[in-house]
């Protein structure tokens, strides 16, 4: 794990290293059927940016964790810590490698929004997270084209008020608390954007407190039966 705050210095670690990510897959699949059936052709696509919609005083880091997770396999994982919350030992412990990943702490918003775009130019970097409040179409626009010139992908994780605001990304989830347990956190997905995907369908995401065991099923209006429930462990 590296902790950076100068992204020229980091992209040119990158350029000495030759570490190139392997773009021959046109998708990242998290390895939860119940998350990945909803999203277009069965995945996240790469060489494009995926919007993230969640509380921004307790954001759910669940799904861009799971996706972050697929995407390290083949390069590096990107996280920009403007706010200084992320927990490197938690991403862990649901299986980020720490090894792969780098933690950006930029001075303000604008130059992290900056530092993603030039991170997601890079074809050293599979994955860039970046939590970004304010957002214009031309800057989405040219986090989508970042991202199709270096062949990883941008997730790009917005209050839920950014609904009704410009966008430029291949898919937008959006991710709301629910019931959850003392030692239970429990959130539902749900895909609002994606052609091809199935939109307005929800997924319960379940997390262990305890053990960081997280768990997938499909979630429906009315009571299911044992045989109508997928579930899929981590």
């Amino acid at each position: 794990m590296q902790v950076v705050r100068s992204v020229n210095g980091f992209l040119q670690t990158l350029s000495a290293s030759r570490l190139k990510h392997s773009v021959e897959s046109p998708r990242l699949v998290t390895g939860f059927p119940a998350i990945d059936a909803l999203a277009p052709s069965g995945g996240f696509a790469t060489r494009a940016v995926h919007e993230m919609l969640s509380e921004t005083g307790t954001p759910s880091l669940v799904l861009p964790l799971l996706v972050a997770r697929a995407a390290a396999r083949s390069g590096w994982i990107v996280w920009c810590d403007l706010d200084r919350q992320f927990y490197p030992p938690g991403a862990a412990a649901m299986g980020l490698p720490l090894e792969r990943l780098v933690i950006l702490r930029p001075a303000n918003e604008r130059e992290q929004l900056w530092a993603a775009t030039e991170c997601l130019r890079s074809a050293g970097v599979a994955a860039c997270v970046v939590a970004q409040s304010r957002l214009t179409f031309v800057q989405a626009r040219r986090l989508q084209l970042a991202a199709e010139r270096g062949g990883g992908v941008g997730l790009l994780l917005r209050p839920p008020d950014a609904v009704s605001r410009p966008y430029a990304a291949a898919t937008r989830w959006i991710v709301r608390p629910a019931a959850g347990e003392r030692t239970v956190q429990r959130w539902l997905v749900e895909l609002i954007h994606g052609h091809g995907g199935r939109m307005g369908q929800s997924v319960l995401l379940e997390v262990c407190r305890e053990t960081h065991h997280v768990r997938a099923t499909e979630a429906v209006a009315h009571r299911a039966g044992p045989t109508e429930k997928a579930a899929v462990s981590a």
